[in-house]
């Protein structure tokens, strides 16, 4: 007898594959929560700035009312009128030196003349020009008159060596010239020379008056006396 198997099929059901909208629906979320959490801590973040700055604002404020209220306190410790009349005064006293430091005595130049000139020489006439700037020398020009050809030939040379009076830093580029014999037998003569103006400062003349030197004596009686003209220096 033949043996028949029986065979039963049951179908099996198909797997669904998953939606993809559910599949990405976590991911979503945490970006979305993310996103969130980022904006929330910046809000945050936001806040705490303008209220720090509307308490820094406040602080600056009150020790600036502070600062006033001390600095107007202190002022009326001072007499304002009194610092604001010494100012003036201060800068009138300014104004004093400065003019005074610049201001210079034309009459020492008298003395200084007086100081080179010998004692058979005598001066008719002057000329003084004042310094030109703030750095130029004053200019003396004057006619003399010597009682012989000798004494004029002696104050040259005293020129020559006007270290040895201490007129070499005072009177510079000295010049005897155009020396001519008179009638009665004086010889005249002309001279000029450059003046340093801190000589002639007046400012000096008043702290330390200085005292006129004796004039060189001439050796016009001495038989050693020179007798040739004077040279232009």
């Amino acid at each position: 007898m033949e043996t028949r198997f029986q065979t039963s099929f049951i179908p099996r059901k198909p797997l669904t594959p998953a939606s993809p909208s559910m599949s990405s629906a976590p991911h979503h979320h945490s970006i979305s929560g993310l996103l969130m959490s980022i904006a929330t801590a910046l809000l945050f973040i936001s806040i705490l700035s303008v209220v720090g700055a509307f308490l820094w604002k406040t602080y600056l404020s009150s020790a600036q009312t502070a600062d006033q209220a001390a600095l107007a306190a202190r002022e009326k410790g001072y007499n304002l009128d009194q610092i604001q009349q010494l100012e003036t005064e201060s800068a009138k006293i300014s104004l004093a030196k400065q003019v005074l430091a610049n201001h210079v005595a034309a009459s020492q130049v008298f003395g200084i003349i007086g100081d080179l000139t010998a004692e058979n020489v005598r001066f008719m006439s002057l000329d003084f020009t004042g310094p030109a700037g703030t750095t130029g020398n004053s200019k003396v020009t004057l006619s003399g008159v010597g009682a012989s050809l000798s004494a004029v030939a002696f104050q040259s040379d005293i020129l020559a060596t006007l270290s040895q009076y201490g007129l070499s830093n005072i009177v510079k580029n000295p010049i005897l010239s155009n020396p001519a014999l008179n009638s009665d037998g004086t010889v005249a003569f002309s001279f000029s020379a450059s003046i340093d103006p801190s000589a002639l400062s007046y400012e000096k003349e008043v702290a330390s008056p200085g005292a006129q030197s004796q004039a060189p004596s001439s050796p016009s009686a001495s038989p050693q006396a020179s007798t040739s003209s004077p040279s232009n220096k």
